[in-house]
């Protein structure tokens, strides 16, 4: 059994970890106006043929707020919530594909994010991306795999970064 874990859609050891994660990401609004949500964020992973994968979760962590826990005041578990994270439910006519559902919390949002940004509010510091999203499948044999992708945005992700010139 192994834990893998790596940046980018492509593991370097395909023998313990198989499949490369390709995925989409849409950002939908919040259920209602007077929730504590900013949003939500629809998933869908494509594990290609995907036949030995057992389960599949995603996970968002707020890297600034990671950080900063240490400054966090109150008692409130949402306002010490570091990660958010989802159990992917397998498509039963593409048994490669996975889908899920993330919230985001609009306290993860004031003045980070530059398409929900308050006027006014001051962005989170970071010495990395102010997000990062985890995607884990879980093999028969008993393999977990991870795939890491960063972001400036909690809306915003894709699989394959665009090049920087």
């Amino acid at each position: 059994m192994a834990d893998v874990l790596w940046e980018g859609p492509d593991s370097k050891d395909k023998a313990s970890c198989p499949y490369s994660i390709d995925f989409v990401c849409k950002p939908v609004p919040a259920e209602s106006l007077s929730s504590l949500e900013s949003g939500r964020l629809l998933l869908t992973v494509n594990l290609g043929s995907g036949t030995e994968v057992k389960s599949a979760t995603a996970r968002i962590v707020n890297n600034a707020k990671k950080e900063n826990l240490d400054k966090v005041q109150g008692s409130s578990r949402l306002k010490h919530q570091a990660s958010l994270s989802t159990d992917l439910v397998r498509e039963i006519r593409e048994p490669g594909k996975w889908t899920g559902e993330i919230s985001i919390p609009s306290s993860w949002i004031e003045g980070g994010t530059r398409a929900y940004e308050k006027t006014g509010a001051a962005p989170p510091k970071s010495s990395k991306d102010l997000f990062t999203l985890e995607i884990t499948y879980n093999l028969l044999n008993g393999n977990s795999c991870t795939a890491r992708f960063g972001s400036e945005d909690a809306f915003h992700w894709q699989t394959h970064p665009e090049a920087k010139m």
